[in-house]
């Protein structure tokens, strides 16, 4: 019989996935504490009407500072923990520490796909920019010795249109790569309604469980921005570029230049084509499997974001 939690907290319930976590742990019945660097800051999928009747209760903790970590755990009497990847955080490790000495039995960490199920943590070479982050925080955990469920997202639906899309002007401008790799496109809503489902109803009682999660369509970018295009009703002016353009591009929007150089370089390697058809399948379908809702396909994710 696995284990179910009732008392549990949530680092980053501000962001896209962690928000629906902590929504999807509540629908579950666990009192979810929000640990957050700034307690003021408002929770979109959370109202205050949902806060005030007791479900949650907000708690001021940071990732990069271990011991207020250690105190909100504490604090929160909470034995089950969900929290993501500080970017710019070299070692991660004291804050998992942290987690497991505040009292926490369990975590549960948004990864990646990147890391191939083919490759150990350990095997993922330092060139794999994204998997090496990841598989680091991955080993951190195996080496504090804490019970985990690795979520293993792939290719975001909002990745298009935060790296690629300029909706400034008219019509919008889109600058693309001249790849037309597939990929998956999960919804964030997903990934969280994943991550809460198991926070809440620990998958097994095996010490490290991995559920990979792909969308249910593969596209590419062109593709997916003539759906954005279809249902925002905007033209979209479509630039593509490559090589030390289009790296150039990415570090213009915002990425740093060490990624922009991985998806310049290395991004077709990891897109959706790139794994079994087999396990695409089984990730797709660990959805439902874990969360009970279907996949959303990036046609319902973009209609809802424009409608």
């Amino acid at each position: 019989m696995t284990t179910k939690y009732d008392n549990v907290i949530v680092f980053g319930p501000t962001g896209a996935v962690g928000s629906d976590v902590a929504l999807e742990a509540s629908k579950r019945g666990a009192k979810v504490w929000l640990a957050m660097r700034d307690p003021s800051k408002s929770i979109s999928t959370i109202t205050q009407e949902q806060e005030s009747n007791g479900s949650f209760e907000r708690i001021k903790a940071d990732l990069s500072d271990p011991e207020s970590v250690k105190q909100a755990v504490q604090k929160s009497g909470a034995k089950a923990a969900f929290f993501y990847m500080v970017h710019g955080l070299p070692d991660m490790k004291p804050s998992i520490q942290a987690i497991n000495d505040g009292g926490a039995e369990y975590v549960v960490f948004l990864s990646s796909y990147t890391i191939h199920p083919d490759l150990k943590p350990r095997e993922v070479k330092p060139d794999q920019v994204i998997a090496h982050f990841h598989a680091k925080v991955e080993i951190a955990v195996e080496e504090v010795g804490i019970a985990s469920t690795m979520l293993r997202p792939g290719f975001f639906s909002t990745n298009v249109l935060d790296q690629n899309l300029d909706r400034s002007k008219e019509p919008w401008r889109a600058t693309i790569s001249e790849s037309d790799a597939k990929w998956d496109c999960i919804c964030q809503v997903d990934i969280g309604r994943v991550g809460g489902a198991v926070l809440v109803d620990r998958p097994s009682n095996d010490h490290k469980e991995i559920v990979y999660l792909t969308g249910p369509q593969h596209l590419s970018r062109a593709e997916m921005l003539a759906i954005v295009e279809a249902k925002s009703g905007h033209k979209i002016d479509i630039n593509r570029l490559a090589g030390v353009e289009y790296r150039d591009y990415l570090v213009s929007v915002g990425l740093p230049k060490f990624l922009a150089d991985f998806f310049v370089k290395d991004e077709a390697s990891y897109a959706v084509t790139s794994y079994s058809q087999a396990h695409i399948k089984q990730a797709t379908d660990n959805i439902k499997k874990y969360s009970g809702y279907e996949p959303t396909t990036f046609e319902e994710f973009v209609a809802k974001k424009f409608s």
